[in-house]
């Protein structure tokens, strides 16, 4: 079993450890593809671009450049095959806070 950050689950695990990169993985589960803002998340825009450059290491969310707008999405295919169960822990988690 591998145990240096090459490990997926390792990696993964890390990046969502934050409650700040947890919600944006269930903003993006719940709405699809978006616009990340630091007003939403009330942080500065520096603290925001390590946020989402720890979720994109860790391959959980992917960027689309459309002109200078960047969107993100979650990168399903990747979280299906190498984390599996994940999306639907998250998921779950996000209808016990919302009750």
């Amino acid at each position: 079993m591998p145990t240096d950050h090459n490990d997926p689950v390792l990696q993964a695990l890390q990046a969502i450890s934050d409650p700040i990169r947890l919600n944006i993985v269930t903003c993006l589960l719940i709405d699809g593809e978006k616009r990340l803002t630091s007003e939403k998340y009330n942080i500065v825009k520096s603290t925001l671009s390590h946020h989402i450059k720890l979720l994109k290491d860790a391959q959980l969310i992917q960027e689309i450049k459309t002109g200078t707008t960047k969107t993100y999405v979650l990168n399903q295919a990747y979280i299906q095959q190498e984390l599996p169960g994940l999306l639907e822990l998250v998921r779950f988690r996000a209808g016990k806070t919302t009750k």
